[in-house]
């Protein structure tokens, strides 16, 4: 498994890593930051992350980052 993660990866997991949010929340807090993504983007990252184990589901539509994300944020 690739541990790669994206630019836009990182990004949310700035946004994640101290509170939960929906993906749509995060592609508005991201897109007030001056990135330009799209829900459908950040749903994809928040699937690949899952997969990597950085983020978990906190409720069944909001998504929150595990202590492994750590690394992964400045």
């Amino acid at each position: 498994m690739s541990e790669e993660v994206t630019e836009l990866d990182r990004k949310i997991l700035e946004v994640i890593i101290r509170d939960s949010h929906r993906p749509s929340a995060i592609t508005n807090i991201l897109q007030k930051r001056g990135i330009d993504c799209t829900q459908n983007q950040v749903v994809q990252s928040l699937n690949g992350l899952e997969e990597k184990g950085l983020v978990e589901r906190y409720t069944s539509k909001t998504w929150v980052a595990t202590s492994d994300a750590e690394d992964y944020v400045e």
